[in-house]
């Protein structure tokens, strides 16, 4: 079973190459948190071996690991905030009664209350079936099939954008999620290969097996309350101080099995081994093909580069967009989801290059890129250099009211920000146009674009430096 768990720390810390940076606290950091006091932390008080809290009241597991590691870096002190739940850490969280999780997967919805690091670990995600069931290579196998999911995590909600049409069923805990693909009741349960190979083991589990799937399931953060975003950053570069010979040790203590030497040699191999053949399976199998996929995209990415790319800012150009378009519009009006176009403009360019020349302008061009890729961060975000001062944002999933949101956000943030252009501090404003709609049949690419740019004059004939949302056609 360690074999299993050390193919789990490479795939979770593959990317952390090289030594880190070294740490020291800013002297007005050192003052912050010398001011502030002990560190309030709430946790998932049952998420092991992720993170749990002991009889004796102790936070352990992997994230209290991290945690301890990260506090004794800076001399930080941490009191952790007594919850019964998940759902009450965050409340509390939420509520600022904590300043901080150390364990929380960012969604689009807990922005709106914190900051978040960098994920600090990867862990794929498998399905827990019958023992007469096929390999699974992808969820779009089983779609039509009942598939169990802890309750209240933040992955039903990706996994419904992800795959519209699953049929998750959400349970309160692994037992009873295995208790009902035992009985037939669902086809498999969902859940990390950490979480679910604690479970599968401590509750004895011989009838079922891990029968594949690999998709990424959890990526934890550390998530800070954002009304103080030096507490944020402060934690960002902590975790980015994590070596892979730090976390290596962590995720060994907890990912690996240990038995005593008086175990029972007839339950390890009716349990453990066909645990150990599944997982092995499924790493080596998620290992080839996360390899042939990068080299697919690699040689993918050096043919598209030149003909898809904007040379200036490395966003996608026009005959990006052309492409990808249809192809959201199409998706979106098939599954009844909503789709965002904003077109953004910065706001009197031209006075910039007259008074600054245009290298002065193309850093401009660079700096607004930059800042459009730190504010639209999910995968799903696509951002476009559409042609001179110009930019297209494309957003689908979430909700048309987050986006909305979120794109207001951005506009006050260049509002209020002073941005280096070439080594010249330029401070700029945009304006913005959006259509967003659930689209129907009537709807075009053309006539959305269309209905963003109108929006867009409109807001610049206003006064600039404002979002104006198109009407319903």
């Amino acid at each position: 079973m360690r074999c299993a768990a050390l193919l789990l720390v490479l795939l979770a810390t593959g990317a952390n190459a090289g030594p880190p940076p070294r740490f020291v606290l800013e002297p007005a950091e050192r003052a912050y948190l010398d001011a502030k006091g002990p560190l309030r932390l709430c946790v998932d008080p049952a998420w092991a071996p992720l993170e749990s809290v002991d009889a004796s009241g102790r936070h352990v597991g992997i994230g209290a690991d991290v945690m301890s590691l990260l506090s004794a870096r800076a001399g930080i002190e941490l009191r952790l905030v007594p919850t019964a739940s998940w759902a009450e850490s965050m409340a509390k969280a939420q509520a600022r009664e904590c300043d901080l999780l150390s364990m929380v997967t960012r969604t689009r919805e807990r922005e709106g209350w914190f900051d978040f690091t960098d994920p600090y670990i990867d862990i794929p995600g498998v399905i827990v079936t019958r023992g007469d069931v096929h390999h699974v290579t992808d969820l779009v196998q089983v779609l039509d099939e009942p598939l169990g999911i802890m309750r209240g995590f933040s992955t039903v909600k990706t996994l419904r954008e992800q795959y519209p049409g699953i049929r998750l069923v959400e349970v309160d805990s692994y037992r009873e999620g295995f208790e009902k693909v035992q009985a037939g009741e669902l086809f498999g349960m969902l859940g990390n290969m950490a979480s679910i190979g604690h479970a599968l083991q401590g509750d004895g589990i011989v009838d079922l097996k891990i029968a594949g799937w690999s998709g990424d399931f959890t990526r934890p953060a550390i998530a800070t309350r954002n009304d103080e975003p030096q507490l944020g950053r402060i934690f960002q570069r902590l975790v980015a101080s994590l070596s892979p010979d730090e976390r290596q040790p962590i995720l060994n203590r907890w990912l690996a099995v240990r038995f005593d030497t008086g175990f029972d040699s007839r339950w390890f191999w009716r349990t453990t081994v066909p645990i150990l053949v599944g997982l092995l399976a499924l790493l080596a199998w998620s290992v080839s093909l996360r390899r042939l996929n990068a080299k697919l995209q690699l040689a993918n990415a050096k043919l598209a580069e030149s003909s898809r790319r904007d040379p200036l800012t490395g966003l996608g150009n026009r005959m990006h967009l052309d492409e990808q378009l249809p192809a959201r519009l199409h998706l979106c009006a098939r599954n009844g989801l909503p789709l965002v176009v904003a077109m953004v403009d910065i706001d009197h360019f031209k006075n910039v290059n007259d008074r600054h020349g245009h290298p002065v302008g193309d850093g401009a061009l660079r700096a607004m890129a930059a800042e459009l890729r730190a504010a639209f961060r999910r995968e799903d975000d696509l951002l476009v250099r559409y042609g001179g001062e110009e930019f297209v944002v494309l957003l689908t999933g979430g909700s048309i009211e987050e986006a909305l949101a979120q794109l207001q956000a951005f506009r006050e943030r260049i509002a209020g920000a002073m941005l280096d252009a070439a080594g010249v501090p330029l401070q700029l404003t945009v304006s913005i146009g959006v259509q967003a709609v659930r689209p129907s049949a009537g709807d075009t690419p053309e006539k959305l674009l269309q209905a963003a740019d109108a929006a867009l004059y409109v807001a610049k004939a206003e006064g600039r430096n404002r979002l104006v949302r198109a009407p319903r056609g």
